[in-house]
């Protein structure tokens, strides 16, 4: 087995960024999710209810952030990862969030027709895993629905799309890794894998929310709720609902590679 891609998501919940490597730290893939954009009660968004972000398509240069709408001229923001701070909540947890300044709230907010401000994560800030799931205290993420990684492999996706009248393409699992090689939903049995000198610990399926029934290129709903239907239908597991993938942890900083081995541990 092998690395197929690898993904990141500069702003939480705005189109993905396909790399050929990924530099893993404490949080994940570096410059994943550590953008996000907040409503005016400093609320996290999502394309739970702005399905519109899939069109956003951000690109990170160092401390630079460019912005495009679907082939629009881009907007171009300096980031100042220690603007003002401000508590942001994303789910249950409040965390410290460095504010992007009033000309990025602006064209946000006008781009969405909503108010709302772009944040940073905090260099200090710590927001921990859930301890039902990782009992690791060091284990962290940024603005990541709730784990910094995903793993999903290509004969999954395969496998659902035989089930589907209209098949849907990867982008909308969201996923950082994705695994070629391996059986139909191999991954759910999988404790750890190891790449190279790292390792990624899997440690909880992952919940589908309706993000998946969204077209990453324009934003727009699948009218009949697909995949998710069908996920609910054949992968579901009591107290989680559908599930496709696998949240995973690092176990330390490192590198993944497009192409690099992909070796299942004990």
């Amino acid at each position: 087995m092998r690395i197929a891609s690898l993904h990141r998501y500069p702003i939480k919940g705005c189109r993905g960024e396909d790399l050929d490597a990924a530099v893993l730290d404490r949080l994940g893939v570096e410059g994943d999710r550590r953008l996000m954009l907040v409503d005016a009660e400093d609320r996290f968004l999502s394309q739970r209810e702005v399905p519109q972000l899939a069109t956003l398509v951000p690109r990170l240069d160092g401390d630079t952030l460019r912005v495009a709408v679907d082939g629009d001229a881009a907007a171009t923001f300096g980031l100042d990862r220690s603007g003002p701070a401000r508590s942001v909540t994303i789910w249950s947890d409040v965390v410290t969030a460095h504010d992007q300044g009033d000309d990025a709230a602006a064209w946000f907010s006008d781009v969405l027709s909503l108010p709302c401000r772009l944040v940073a994560f905090g260099s200090q800030s710590r927001r921990t895993l859930d301890p039902r799931w990782t009992p690791r205290a060091d284990a962290e993420t940024a603005f990541t629905d709730g784990y910094p990684l995903l793993v999903v492999t290509e004969a999954s996706c395969e496998a659902l799309n035989g089930r589907l009248r209209d098949p849907v393409p990867m982008d909308r699992f969201r996923p950082n890794v994705v695994v070629a090689g391996a059986e139909p939903w191999a991954e759910d049995g999988w404790r750890e894998i190891r790449i190279g000198n790292m390792t990624l610990d899997l440690v909880k399926p992952c919940a589908r929310c309706p993000v998946p029934t969204t077209d990453q290129r324009t934003g727009a709903r699948h009218p009949t709720q697909e995949p998710l239907r069908t996920l609910a239908r054949d992968r579901t597991i009591p107290g989680l609902g559908a599930i496709f993938g696998q949240n995973a942890v690092p176990r330390g900083p490192g590198m993944l590679v497009v192409g690099d081995e992909v070796v299942v541990g004990p």
